[in-house]
């Protein structure tokens, strides 16, 4: 990965949606060049997808929680597969300290990550311990930088 590469993916890290026309005037790069790397950036697993992002308090998601996972050592895979699969749940991590997964959850009220947490999570196999933390504000939630 070239400086041109990156100045592509910072480009479309801001608006996934401009058209080949557009960056190309931004970046003096041709459109057949910029299309070239594009598909280069695709096959090699830079880019893995394009996406959008949706305001979660638009769509309903207002409540969003982090939430610290012990799991018992026999069952820890078992366990972070189970949590990856619930819709609500968008990031699961594996991570080192007391803890061993830490788990992004959104719902759309208190009752529901409520009934979330103490419905779905703590019934999956393999979950011994839970330390939650009900998000307050987002001040900055984006992919890494390029």
């Amino acid at each position: 990965m070239d400086e041109i590469d990156r100045v592509i993916l910072k480009h479309l890290r801001d608006d996934s949606r401009m058209s080949l026309q557009e960056m190309s005037r931004l970046t003096g790069i041709s459109d057949s060049t910029l299309q070239f790397r594009l598909k280069r950036l695709r096959s090699k697993g830079i880019i893995e997808k394009f996406t959008i992002i949706a305001n979660p308090a638009a769509t309903g998601y207002a409540v969003t929680a982090m939430v610290l996972v012990q799991t018992a050592t026999d069952r820890h895979d078992e366990a972070k597969q189970a949590l990856a699969k619930i819709p609500e749940i968008t990031e699961v991590y594996g991570i080192l300290g007391e803890h061993d997964l830490l788990v992004k959850v959104w719902c759309k009220s208190l009752e529901e990550l409520n009934s979330m947490i103490n419905g779905e999570i703590r019934s999956v196999e393999g979950v011994k311990e839970l330390l939650e933390m009900l998000v307050m504000e987002r001040v900055k939630e984006e992919m890494p930088p390029v």
